[in-house]
């Protein structure tokens, strides 16, 4: 009898028992899950949560580089500042976002350089064209201009974050083109509200065709268009290089990428949290512009290996291109394209090749 009515003690006793070993092994499991996980396994909304939209999609090298950002920021401000994103084109193309950067919705974007003008026209001088030899030009220029342009968006209500870049521009044919005589009549393509492109277009004479981006691919396959430009890396991944036959050499033209914030969304920050948030963009943003850099030069290598050629334009023939695009260029609104930012970027470029024993 007595062993029947201490059995059940004695089952629940080790009942108890074994949660206690279960309890006390989930609790060595955590202890190391915190002594390996660099982040907190659920972490709580910061005070100053910025929505950060981007056309990037979900998996590019460009949101990646971004995930890692905000994890630093996060960290560096003790979950004061972090960034919500918004990938892809969840909230419209450029235009779309930038209105709803406008009233609040958003709170900061990024933007090319190319829609960037818009706002502020004084970058259209970094876009001029044949401007820029190579990638030490622009990291030069850009450093010594960042206050100019700092100020120059700041004026109209924005805070520069900092740059990346979609990269050098290259010409792209479904004919050889190598004389200015050759694009006359060629079916360019042409977007909305490029003025210095049609200036362009006008002194060439050639005859741009207005066509959306995603719909450039059907216009070569239907050869509504004989002429694009865009970055190798955009021309490789968008399918263009399977309907194009040549590609220059030398550069048309620079575009960069410009992450800017909300002049009133940023004066909510403190002056440390202000430093922190500009210093930790600034750095993945230039780990995005090495990254972009390698990845249009392997796409402009896949183009080649995979059957289209390179067209090499004659050093007097550059001349005779450069002097025509300067006559377009000359024919710009100043208001368009102002031409004392344009001559300061020029003087800033001409000192760095004279630093280096080269000609302008």
């Amino acid at each position: 009898m007595t062993t029947l009515e201490n059995s059940p003690r004695l089952a629940n006793q080790q009942h108890f028992g074994i949660i206690r070993i279960r309890f006390f092994a989930v609790g060595i499991l955590l202890f190391f899950i915190t002594l390996v996980c660099p982040f907190p396994l659920h972490s709580a909304q910061p005070q100053y949560e910025i929505k950060l939209a981007t056309l990037a999609p979900e998996n590019s090298s460009l949101m990646k580089i971004f995930r890692e950002m905000n994890s630093e920021l996060l960290k560096e401000t003790e979950e004061r500042v972090g960034f919500k994103f918004f990938s892809g084109f969840a909230l419209g193309d450029e235009r779309d976002v930038f209105r709803k950067l406008r009233i609040g919705l958003i709170h900061a974007a990024t933007f090319s350089s190319t829609f960037l003008a818009t706002i502020n026209p004084d970058l259209r001088a970094l876009q001029f064209p044949f401007l820029f030899k190579n990638y030490q030009e622009v990291d030069y220029v850009l450093n010594k201009m960042d206050g100019d342009f700092d100020q120059s968006f700041s004026s109209r209500g924005y805070q520069v974050l900092g740059w990346s870049e979609v990269g050098f521009i290259y010409v792209m044919t479904t004919t050889p083109i190598s004389r200015v005589e050759d694009w006359k009549g060629k079916k360019v393509w042409s977007t909305t509200n490029a003025p210095m492109a049609n200036a362009v277009f006008a002194k060439a004479q050639v005859s741009p065709v207005t066509v959306g981006a995603p719909d450039v691919l059907v216009a070569l396959q239907t050869n509504l268009l004989e002429a694009v430009y865009n970055s190798p890396y955009y021309a490789l991944v968008t399918q263009w290089y399977t309907r194009i036959k040549y590609i220059t050499d030398v550069p048309l033209s620079y575009v960069g990428i410009g992450l800017i914030i909300s002049g009133k969304t940023f004066s909510r920050l403190s002056p440390q949290d202000k430093e922190t948030t500009i210093r930790v963009c600034r750095k993945y943003l230039r780990l995005l512009t090495e990254k972009t850099r390698k990845d249009n030069q392997q796409a402009l290598e896949l183009m080649f290996k995979r059957g289209v050629k390179k067209i090499t334009i004659e050093p007097n023939e550059l001349n005779r291109f450069k002097e025509l695009l300067d006559q377009a260029m000359a024919d710009v609104d100043p208001k368009v394209l102002p031409k004392d930012t344009l001559q300061k970027v020029r003087k800033t470029l001409d000192d760095y090749r004279a630093s280096k024993g080269e000609t302008k």
